[in-house]
């Protein structure tokens, strides 16, 4: 039976593509330009076989060009060209083709591949993430275990450190609870990809304590302490009143009313509330250092001693 070409018609979306029937029935798709080389037409008799591979030949072409461009924009393990041309309909064995002229010519390396991402992205998070990463890009297990072992674990904790600190220091402005400081930064880092030894052993050195009254060990003895404010690196402590060298209470005092009165004229030209200036006030009081007590009485002052809840 003869092979007759009965329609020739464009592909809707893909530009430059056509689809090529043969005796009213789908045979394939191929580029515009092979229609065009090859005179191909409605009507026109041709031996299928031979068009076949003249239409793989023309596919693996266009498929190489496509995934040389996409590895323009940056570096692809060998499953994201797979799945890229996929996407765009190119048969198994075009596809097998192109990432075997890829490979050999170094187009594409799984193994540097995982080593440029780990060695990017160890700096933000840790060895987990980048194992679930690398293994939803398609690379081997023996490629990802081989990479995150060349990563010493120092760099991994010390990551870890810098990143808990930086959370710490902000968490510590607005939450007084240790325990919910601590369960806070332990998802944190536990959703940036650190283990749970890893975790732990961060969250041990920090020695946080939050900005609030409570007591503290000196001497062995427990010994009410008056909060204020030491910052090393990112890590908040707390200190005793005979640790504060001499601070005389009128200076204290003094300074605190200077300090209040600034910022209250300030709130009192952003927000009309009393309510929200006082407790935006209390805030901003809580994380210079001020106890409650110290900063209750100072806004009392500087509300004409109005009693409110706040």
């Amino acid at each position: 039976m003869k092979k007759i070409i009965t329609k020739i018609e464009a592909q809707k979306k893909k530009e430059n593509r056509v689809n090529i029937f043969i005796n009213e029935e789908f045979a394939f798709g191929c580029s515009s330009e092979l229609v065009y080389y090859h005179n191909l037409s409605k009507g026109k008799e041709v031996n299928v076989d031979e068009l076949k591979e003249l239409i793989l030949e023309d596919n693996y072409i266009t498929g190489k060009t496509k995934a040389l461009k996409y590895l323009e924009a940056s570096l692809r393990s060998e499953h994201q060209v797979r799945e890229y041309l996929e996407k765009r309909e190119y048969e198994e064995s075009v596809i097998d083709r192109v990432v075997e002229f890829l490979k050999e010519y170094k187009f594409i390396d799984d193994t540097y591949y995982a080593k440029a991402y780990a060695t990017q992205n160890i700096r933000s998070q840790g060895k987990n993430n980048i194992k679930y990463k690398l293994m939803q890009r398609g690379i081997g297990e023996e490629i990802i275990v081989k990479t995150l072992d060349d990563i010493p674990s120092e760099e991994e904790y010390n990551t870890a450190l810098k990143l808990a600190e930086k959370r710490c220091a902000v968490l510590c402005k607005n939450e007084r609870d240790l325990w919910k400081i601590k369960t806070k930064l332990n998802t944190f880092l536990l959703s940036k990809g650190y283990g749970y030894d890893t975790v732990k052993s961060v969250i041990d050195k920090l020695e946080i304590i939050p900005l609030k009254e409570q007591y503290k060990e000196v001497d062995g003895c427990l010994e009410e302490a008056t909060v204020e404010e030491i910052t090393y690196g990112n890590s908040i402590y707390l200190k005793t009143e005979k640790q504060k060298n001499g601070d005389s209470e009128e200076e204290r005092e003094a300074e605190l009313y200077s300090l209040a009165e600034k910022r209250y004229e300030k709130l009192c030209r952003t927000e009309s509330d009393k309510l929200k200036q006082k407790r935006k006030l209390q805030d901003f009081l809580f994380r210079k250092g001020y106890s409650y007590s110290e900063i209750k009485s100072v806004i009392n002052r500087l509300t004409d001693g109005i009693e409110e809840e706040y």
